[in-house]
């Protein structure tokens, strides 16, 4: 456990026992990841604050079911998702996430990606990805989660959680690739054509 869960995991520990002072500082630092995870399942929805603001109200109702053995981030995030998943069962707004590709969530670039591709291209290609290999790939390379805090957020093993992560990036370089390799050859034929108005043009003229 890293300094900074150490530190959140005292902040937890103290709002336990009552202190006000504690969750707001649980907040402060918990709830901009947790907003930016939340938007990028809903696909950008301004659902994601009221989500946001649901998360943490079940934190509250369940802070004396944490066990401080635990990290707290994941324990947090794993509350957002389900309220997610809750959220999304009652509305069946699921259907809509990602219907416009024109509104996508902002989020980091992944450094394992930023050689890869602009920030725009590799947002669209990892809201094209499934959602299991999109999910398991930002929660490891975006938030930084092991794959067994991963595992227990998502209710499956370590294993799976791993193999979804490395067929997400594998699927995000094929699709970077791709649209790379679409734009190169849209950008060869522009001066292709202009050649060719202009063999025309002259022998309009003739």
């Amino acid at each position: 456990m890293g300094e900074g869960d150490q530190e959140v995991r005292a902040l937890m520990i103290r709002y336990q026992g009552g202190s006000l002072e504690a969750f707001q500082e649980i907040y402060a630092q918990l709830a901009p990841g947790v907003r930016r995870y939340l938007s990028h399942l809903t696909g950008g929805s301004e659902i994601a604050d009221d989500l946001l603001q649901e998360t943490f109200l079940q934190m509250h109702r369940s802070r004396a079911a944490y066990n401080p053995t635990y990290a707290v981030r994941p324990w947090v995030f794993g509350l957002a998702r389900n309220i997610f998943l809750m959220n999304r069962r009652a509305t069946r707004r699921w259907a809509k996430v990602y219907e416009s590709r024109e509104d996508l969530p902002e989020f980091p670039v992944l450094p394992e990606a930023d050689r890869l591709g602009s920030h725009d291209e590799i947002r669209r290609c990892i809201a094209n990805l499934g959602p299991d290999q999109a999910e398991a790939l930002l929660l490891h390379h975006q938030w930084g989660f092991s794959f067994e805090e991963i595992a227990g957020m998502l209710g499956i093993s370590a294993a799976a959680a791993r193999a979804r992560a490395s067929r997400g990036m594998a699927d995000l370089r094929l699709a970077l690739n791709s649209l790379q390799s679409a734009q190169a050859a849209r950008r060869d034929l522009v001066p292709a054509r202009e050649s060719v108005l202009r063999k025309l043009l002259k022998r309009a003229r003739a």
